[in-house]
């Protein structure tokens, strides 16, 4: 089992590489693996000897076949990773780790009841677009925000999930693939953003995980939406609907709530320390705490106070 994990992984990094552009040699794959350069370079000599892998002017490419396999573990990988974000309450810094062990176990007819399942999604939790049965993939999609420039608006379309301290960094900040964002700011230090009526401010390091895709034509950055936790006592607003990164049950859950687009709310008793807060929805108060009114987006009702 242990040589086979070894050859996926190995697989699953040149796969990686190929569909970025990038070239593959053995001190890249040391890197990932986490072994020494006479290691990698044996392992790249056994993926050649079994036809997975070809050296072609000094780069290391897939085979026909090396793809085929190496898609059948991404996929695998990324359905996971799919089904942990929208069938359980697991919190998403252990997406990643859970879908590397289990990719290596699911059988094909297990990755094919999830993918039925889950509707055949096209894109995991983080961005990352999932193969299609016949090992099919959409071409790589939107740039680094760090190359953007203030006044620059569009959606977030994937987030790397490495480093782990990043990409807790940016869990933390409440980001998730399709958020629409606008960018205040490019400063050496310091990256400021409109995130759906959030402020948010990043390092550029730690901005650089995140790809994004500008608006199509007809789409701009909507500067009425604000979040639910943001409503006062005698303001009334409409919801907008729910934050990608709301998922799985919680997601679920404030549906059930009547949380959904067009409905009215407002606040009918606030907490002393701030949270819960009990809002009217569709005639029923119901108690929500702050951090799950964050992820609601509201557009406040002018001229309608209480």
């Amino acid at each position: 089992m242990k040589e086979r994990i070894q050859i996926e992984d190995a697989l699953k990094h040149l796969h990686e590489c190929e569909y970025r552009g990038q070239s593959v040699g053995p001190e890249s794959l040391a890197g990932v693996m986490g072994c020494d350069l006479a290691e990698s370079a044996e392992l790249l000599s056994n993926l050649q000897a079994s036809k997975l892998v070809a050296l072609d002017k000094g780069a290391y490419q897939l085979t026909r076949e090396g793809r085929e396999y190496a898609r059948q573990v991404v996929r695998a990988h990324r359905l996971y990773e799919t089904y942990l974000a929208h069938e359980t309450g697991l919190d998403e810094t252990e997406w990643h780790p859970k879908a590397e062990k289990m990719e290596h176990t699911l059988s094909g007819e297990q990755v094919k009841s999830m993918a039925e399942q889950l509707g055949y999604p096209r894109y995991d939790p983080h961005g990352d677009p999932i193969p299609t049965a016949a090992g099919e993939l959409p071409p790589v999609r939107g740039m680094p925000l760090i190359e953007c420039s203030p006044g620059w608006e569009g959606r977030i379309v994937h987030i790397e999930d490495e480093p782990d301290a990043f990409y807790t960094h940016l869990v933390n900040a409440g980001l998730a693939p399709g958020m629409r964002i606008q960018v205040l700011d490019m400063e050496p230090k310091i990256i400021r953003l409109n995130v759906e009526g959030r402020a948010i401010k990043l390092r550029p390091a730690v901005a650089g995980n995140l790809v994004v895709m500008a608006f199509e034509a007809d789409e701009s950055f909507d500067q009425s939406v604000a979040r639910l936790s943001d409503l006062q006592s005698g303001e009334t607003a409409s919801i907008v609907g729910l934050l990608p990164a709301c998922r799985g049950h919680e997601r679920n859950r404030l549906l059930d709530l009547g949380l959904v687009p067009g409905t009215s709310v407002e606040i009918v008793l606030s907490s002393p320390v701030g949270s819960p807060i009990a809002y009217r929805i569709r005639g029923a108060a119901i108690a929500l705490r702050r951090e799950q009114a964050d992820r609601v987006m509201i557009r406040k009702t002018v001229g309608e106070h209480l």
